[in-house]
């Protein structure tokens, strides 16, 4: 066989693999006392006046200062969006792309949870791009409309749980009706989404709450879970996750117990950004049910992750024995002499017993939610893109189960 023949036949083979793109997060800036540098980063991106989208919950504590601070110090202009919900809507959105306009900005800088970075990659998004937002939607199929030339973004968060900001996605409460007798999340899927900048600064989440700092920290060891039994092929993610569990694992008792713990923080901080990275692997169906609830109930995101987790993971054990296996020793669960079966089962044992250690609802019934909405929840569950991922097939009836049991 020739050379050139060998080169043709390199070129057949390729064609006939499948291609995977994996995307590694932006630049992560870490460590207490990083926020003083925020002015710098600004500039070293190029903009002149940013807009800090936030919440009023974020201001009323002082931490919203914290972030202005090194901007007046620099003589950076600036412009405040503080008005973002826990869940954000599309209209909040359209009123924070306002305020942008308006004040000439050309920088976006979200100062706190999921929620506020969420909304912040949104407004960014429709500074650039034609709304509504309806045409950017994954399941409107409109990741590929969505293009680079956006402004910059830092991300800056304030609790230990979503990392939003180093994900692709940005979850939005649709209010435009078009899809569904009712507002439902949506999400907004594509790398464009990563933030230039993400910002660590633990000295950030000091002031979170003990329940806080319980249910953040459940939504990132929930990320981490999901993402490593889910079914995409994607091995770096995989390891990313089960680092992410065991940094979480070690450390979400004593931030829960000890919230002042400075190094607990940080490694919770950590632990959460590298649970967003691994789901570019993708989720299950513990995100599918969760996004539905903080609509009807509302229950909050991580509370909702954390008592659907044990019950999902009962769902998925037959498909995921070994590496369920791997979660339980992540965690930190002595398996010394225990079979496979049997580690996977502890590792389920130790995320009901890290629920009743933090305090979280026994049920979804207790969390405030009406029996009569689960056939509701069940079909809207199956709209959402997680389970798609999920490592067992879900229909609307396993839904409907998989609500019963967390009832």
């Amino acid at each position: 066989m020739s050379y050139s023949s060998r080169i043709i036949d390199m070129k057949e083979l390729s064609v006939n693999k499948d291609i995977h793109n994996y995307f590694l997060p932006p630049q992560i800036v870490f460590g207490e006392g990083a926020i003083a540098n925020l002015a710098i980063h600004v500039k070293t991106l190029g903009g002149k006046k940013p807009l800090i989208v936030s919440d009023t919950g974020i201001n009323s504590v002082g931490i919203l200062s914290q972030t202005t601070t090194p901007l007046d110090d620099a003589n950076t202009p600036y412009a405040t969006f503080i008005d973002i919900e826990p869940n954000p809507t599309d209209t909040s959105v359209l009123e924070g792309v306002k305020v942008y306009k308006e004040e000439n900005c050309d920088f976006v800088i979200a100062v706190g949870g999921g929620s506020v970075m969420d909304a912040a990659k949104a407004i960014r998004l429709l500074t650039a791009h034609e709304p509504p937002l309806e045409t950017y939607y994954v399941d409107s199929n409109g990741a590929d409309k969505i293009h680079s030339d956006m402004p910059p973004l830092i991300c800056v968060p304030t609790t230990a749980g979503t990392g939003s900001e180093v994900s692709q996605g940005a979850i939005i409460t649709d209010t435009s009706l078009q899809t569904t007798n009712r507002w439902r999340k949506r999400a907004l899927i594509t790398r464009y989404n990563m933030s230039n900048v993400a910002l660590l600064d633990p000295a950030l989440t000091v002031k979170m709450p003990p329940a806080l700092t319980a249910a953040t920290g459940m939504d990132a060891i929930t990320h981490g879970i999901e993402a490593y039994v889910a079914t995409k092929y994607h091995p770096i993610s995989e390891g990313v996750a089960l680092q992410a569990i065991k940094i979480l694992g070690a450390n979400i008792r004593i931030a829960y117990h000890h919230g002042d713990n400075m190094a607990a923080r940080g490694e919770m901080l950590l632990g959460s950004c590298m649970g967003a990275f691994s789901f570019q692997k993708g989720l299950g169906a513990v995100h599918s049910i969760a996004h539905q609830l903080s609509t009807d109930a509302p229950i909050p995101h991580g509370v909702a992750n954390a008592i659907l987790l044990p019950p999902v993971m009962e769902f998925n054990l037959p498909h995921v024995i070994d590496k369920y296996a791997d979660v339980a020793v992540a965690l930190g669960v002595n398996v010394e002499g225990m079979s496979k079966g049997e580690a996977a089962c502890a590792a389920i044992d130790e995320i009901q017993e890290l629920n009743r250690e933090l305090g979280m609802p026994t049920g979804l019934g207790e969390a405030g939610l009406d029996r009569e909405k689960l056939p509701k929840l069940a079909t809207d569950s199956m709209l959402d893109h997680c389970h798609k991922l999920n490592p067992r097939p879900c229909t609307e009836e396993d839904m409907l189960n998989l609500l019963e049991a967390a009832f």
